[in-house]
């Protein structure tokens, strides 16, 4: 059979075997290093931008724990400054100021429309100037 003639197969494994390392050389030294840089590349272009959603995700956090202590605090001056004049205005039928507590209470509903959700507006209830309390 020619196909198992040894002349035959020792030249056949030896063209085999140089052709096949010279591919792997070429490959080895050329493209395998391309191919791991362009790997390299993107793992620090994800890491990269990682970093930087955590920092803005952190940042957005403080932004919204300082606006939240700020509301928290305008809606306790608010509170209690209802509070203070609320017994005036449903007793006497006195003129009382209200622009100091109108004033405060626009800063909060600005501040509330500008930067909070929805829940937190629907817990701020606001009545009207002209809605008169009875005894």
């Amino acid at each position: 059979m020619p196909q198992l003639d040894r002349i035959i197969v020792f030249s056949q494994i030896f063209w085999l075997v140089l052709i096949f390392s010279i591919f792997y050389a070429i490959l080895t030294h050329y493209f395998l290093p391309k191919f791991l840089k362009s790997l390299k590349i993107r793992k620090q272009v994800i890491d990269l931008n990682t970093k930087k959603i955590l920092k803005k995700t952190e940042e957005t956090l403080n932004k919204q724990k300082l606006l939240i202590k700020i509301l928290v605090k305008n809606l306790e001056t608010t509170s209690s400054l209802l509070v203070c004049y609320f017994g005036q205005l449903v007793k006497g039928n006195k003129r009382v100021d209200t622009l100091m507590i109108d004033q405060k209470i626009s800063f909060v509903i600005l501040n509330t429309i500008k930067f909070c959700d929805l829940k937190l507006l629907n817990s701020i209830f606001v009545y009207p100037k002209s809605f008169k309390f009875k005894d």
